[in-house]
């Protein structure tokens, strides 16, 4: 290359890199880019905004727009242009705005006037969930609440129930509770920072601004989920009059977290009288939120008013009316009503006692990755010699977390051959690490101890590996130290390892202990116990 030509490359490179640093980026010129057919990028229009010096004052504009979109949505479509290009006046890259402007094109069977519209809908989409998930810890970046609700609503979503949030990483966000067209609520969580910054301008120095100062401003114009926030507040602080008010205004405006607090609310009243008819007219406010809440789709509802209705609550003529609700909450994936049901189905309680059904429940819940529903399936299996080689994976992922109770029912499996090949090393290798990851745990290390010292399999007995565990908690810990049961599996290890005239004084111990009533059922066993090791005999049994 010519030397002339070099240079005159270099120049030209030069110049246009000059030229891209001489236009700032800001709102106006993005916008102004926009009208000229240019294509820009959301990030880049939301970053700008944020930076207007007029921000509160469009926030407020951009609110009070958007808020009268939603009203007017499904009833008057007609009128959707107007205040959708009011919208987009305020703020190009609200997604309400495209949203009701491509709803009114449409309407009037305008193609090609929605077709933009929809492109920007969709971009502002993508951009919303490009570095979030929509979880309560990486949640979706909105501008306002109401286009947080337009989000879910142009995805074919119905929002049931909303709620405000505020914590040290995020000063306000929303709780959002949508139904899609099939299937259970789905949990949607937005960070709307924006709308604090702009009130936080809007209010400097003139009043202590809070983010609980903002819900309590919003839940003052009537904002639903303000309302909903502030009642959960006072709930907590135990001004239940006071909740009831905010959270009765909520729920007018079909609020489900409204109604389910509102339930939680009565169901504390009616448990704390003495008097049967005030006990019954709580009981009567938590039935009608719960079958409100039922009636948006709430499978938590449907599991705590079928758990009501099983329990009694609400007499034994209705007893049976929870099953239904169980089931129907379970068919919606909700894993506690599925757990509960397995429950029922295994012990026969108010329905017929099959096996089978109780197992696919057991499964159900697991698969939805329950983890009480996989310890309890262990257990099951176990109990009733069935083999389930998911049940091993399962507790294996358990135990991955350090999960001390996974790892015992592991040794369990392992000891037995239920589901896997037997194997005496490998289940002692698992209690040893429940133990190991559970050094304070009273309950594991008593069952893991008591397993070693008793077992009818030989080659699983650790005799002097429980004793030196039993001995560490009987020391450190004075509440095992008074515990019958906990003072028998410490004298079977004593005897286990020949110190019977020990295992004796420890088994007294336990039998005094017994006498209280809470343990009458026990002290039988343990009186048995102390006559073997008076007679110098251990103790031998199925375990586990």
């Amino acid at each position: 290359m010519s030397e002339p030509m070099r240079v005159w490359l270099v120049a030209l490179v030069v110049a246009g890199s000059l030229g891209c640093q001489s236009v700032p980026l800001s709102y106006g010129t993005l916008t102004d880019k926009i009208s000229d057919g240019q294509l820009v990028s959301v990030t880049d229009l939301r970053s700008t905004f944020l930076e207007l010096e007029d921000l509160s004052e469009r926030i407020e504009r951009l609110i009070e727009l958007e808020t009268q979109a939603m009203q007017i949505v499904d009833d008057a479509p007609l009128k959707l242009g107007s205040i959708g290009t009011a919208i987009l006046d305020t703020y190009y890259g609200s997604l309400t705005g495209h949203y009701i402007l491509e709803r009114f094109y449409n309407h009037l069977e305008s193609i090609d006037a929605a077709a933009p519209h929809r492109k920007w809908l969709a971009r502002i989409r993508e951009d919303m969930e490009s570095d979030a998930t929509g979880s309560r810890e990486n949640p979706y970046p909105a501008m306002t609440a109401t286009e947080a609700q337009m989000y879910a609503i142009s995805l074919g979503m119905s929002p049931v129930g909303s709620i405000y949030q505020t914590n040290k990483q995020l000063p306000y966000s929303m709780l959002l509770q949508v139904h899609p067209k099939q299937g259970a609520i789905r949990n949607l969580h937005f960070d709307l920072s924006s709308v604090f910054e702009a009130m936080r301008r809007e209010f400097l120095g003139e009043v202590k601004f809070s983010p609980f100062a903002l819900i309590g401003y919003q839940a003052k114009r009537g904002d639903s989920a303000a309302q909903a926030a502030i009642g959960r507040f006072l709930a907590s602080q135990n001004r239940l009059d006071e909740a009831t008010n905010w959270l009765r205004a909520s729920s007018r405006t079909g609020n489900l977290q409204a109604n389910s607090i509102l339930a939680r609310i009565f169901l504390q009243r009616a448990s704390q009288q003495t008097d049967p008819e005030l006990k019954r007219a709580a009981l009567d406010e938590v039935l009608e939120n719960y079958l409100h809440a039922v009636a948006l789709g709430s499978t938590d509802a449907m599991y705590a008013l079928g758990v009501l209705y099983l329990n009694d609550h609400y007499g034994e003529e209705n007893k049976s009316s929870g099953v239904p609700l169980l089931k129907q909450a379970a068919e919606l994936e909700h894993s506690d009503a599925a757990m509960f049901l397995a429950h029922m189905h295994y012990t026969g309680e108010a329905v017929e006692r099959d096996l089978d059904v109780a197992s696919t429940y057991y499964v159900q819940a697991s698969e939805l990755d329950n983890a009480f529903a996989r310890r309890a399936y262990a257990r099951f299996l176990l109990a009733e010699q069935r083999e389930d080689p998911r049940a091993i994976a399962w507790l294996r992922e358990l135990a991955r977390d350090d999960d001390a109770e996974s790892m015992l029912l592991l040794g369990n499996l392992h000891a037995r051959g239920v589901g896997v090949r037997r194997s005496p090393r490998r289940a002692v290798g698992w209690y040893k690490d429940a133990v190991k990851v559970s050094p304070d745990d009273a309950n594991i290390i008593n069952e893991v101890a008591w397993t070693l010292t008793v077992s009818d399999l030989q080659r699983l007995k650790r005799a002097r590996y429980a004793l030196t565990i039993m001995d560490d908690l009987m020391s450190s810990d004075d509440d095992a130290r008074s515990k019958p049961e906990y003072l028998d599996t410490w004298a079977a290890a004593h005897a286990a390892n020949g110190d019977f005239g020990r295992a004796i004084s420890v088994q007294q111990e336990a039998v005094e202990a017994a006498k209280a009533e809470q343990y009458e059922s026990v002290r039988e066993i343990i009186e048995q116990h102390l006559d073997e090791f008076k007679n110098g005999r251990t103790i031998t049994e199925t375990a586990p």
